[in-house]
């Protein structure tokens, strides 16, 4: 087998989930695939990283595209065809039902070879268009319809493959669930590191955090509403401390509404936006908190809500799209546009120790259901199936 991987939103330096999805897969593949199958990643630059360092089967070609735009219509297309026609510097004679294209996000070449396989993590481009300009939402209707066409679709959770039929026709998807990254999120009880964490970032205990883009599709406007309510209704209770809220996140849509949000909330002393945070620091405030709050509209399945409970943290999450799919009754579930609602999960996680110890419980047993090695194993054995 000849294995070709898109590796260029994994290659990114600063990733979100669907990068990370295609950098922890690359990772894992290259513990699992034989010596005798050749894989070329295929980048826009060269790889950096732990991504850099690869088997002795393994190799990557860097495809150089001044322009910004169509990378893998065009650039991307060329060497797929240059492997079909059996170029020189590729492994000569190979037959096309033995080469295998896998694309961990979104797009595809417009030239592919039989044997070509996507994952399409979720719809948001058609069902949260809010987020989105006209352009990005025909291009993810486009790419979709044309993936479906021409390559077996992976998806990580029953939630999206159902999205994905409802609006595109009841084509054949496999559901293969995301992991999380194991190796940094886990019960941390190191409370001396945590505290100088904590410090390096000004933040003081105690504390409910929130990890995504600050965007409206996150919800990140209801999460400071809710905090006021939290708030307000903790100043009926003196003998609870005050909490204060973290916000974990780039920028994004709708940030402007973000911020007066936090402003007209009266608490922008107690709202803390770190902005950047070295990656490794992100578990240790996340072990940190007394509670994760997750209230997303729409998620194709929700890493963060595992990292949380694999680091003993009890979760608020949305009761829509996947996200009650990932969580199966490890967290409370509210109505994402009802802020009162959210507040008054975070209320009973701080007014009950045994809630959250029970929720603590409910989310290490959750979280040792997945991992990055069970998402690649899953899609390994489809290429060779």
């Amino acid at each position: 087998m000849l294995l070709l991987i898109d590796a260029s939103r994994a290659n990114n330096e600063q990733k979100t989930g669907v990068e990370w999805y295609g950098f922890f897969v690359i990772q894992e593949l290259k513990k699992i695939v034989p010596l005798e199958t050749r894989v070329i990643l295929y980048t826009r630059e060269p790889l950096k990283g732990e991504l850099a360092n690869l088997p002795p089967n393994w190799q990557e070609r860097v495809l150089h595209w001044p322009p910004r735009r169509l990378w893998t219509q065009i650039r991307l297309s060329w060497e797929i065809w240059r492997v079909k026609m059996g170029a020189r510097n590729y492994t000569v004679g190979v037959p096309e039902k033995e080469i295998v294209l896998f694309v961990p996000a979104h797009v595809l070449p417009l030239v592919c070879p039989t044997r070509t396989f996507i994952t399409i993590h979720d719809l948001g481009g058609l069902r949260f268009p809010a987020g989105y300009s006209l352009f990005e939402k025909l291009y993810a209707r486009f790419a979709t319809w044309f993936a479906l066409r021409r390559a077996i679709v992976f998806t990580p959770s029953e939630f999206s493959k159902r999205e994905i039929q409802s609006v595109f026709g009841k084509w054949k998807i496999i559901v293969v669930p995301n992991g999380f990254d194991r190796d940094n999120y886990y019960l941390i009880n190191d409370k001396e590191k945590i505290k100088q964490i904590l410090g390096k970032y000004n933040i003081k205990s105690p504390y409910f955090i929130s990890i995504s883009r600050l965007e409206e599709k996150k919800n990140t406007v209801g999460i400071v509403e809710a905090y006021k309510i939290f708030q307000e209704k903790m100043l009926l209770k003196s003998n609870l401390e005050n909490y204060s809220l973290v916000l974990l996140g780039k920028p994004g849509y709708g940030y402007t509404k973000v911020k007066e949000a936090i402003i007209k909330s009266g608490y922008q002393h107690t709202i803390i936006i770190p902005g950047w945070v070295e990656a490794e620091d992100v578990p240790y405030l996340m072990a940190g908190a007394t509670g994760f709050v997750f209230p997303s509209f729409y998620e194709g399945f929700g890493i963060p809500i595992l990292e949380a409970m694999a680091c003993g943290v009890p979760v608020v999450a949305s009761n829509r799209a996947a996200l009650s799919e990932v969580a199966n009754g490890a967290a409370l579930l509210v109505d994402p546009y009802k802020p009162v609602d959210i507040a008054q999960a975070m209320l009973e996680i701080v007014s009950s120790s045994a809630l959250k110890e029970e929720l603590v419980g409910r989310g290490l047993a959750r979280a040792r259901e997945f991992g990055w090695k069970k998402t690649a194993s899953g899609i390994w054995d489809m290429f060779v199936g």
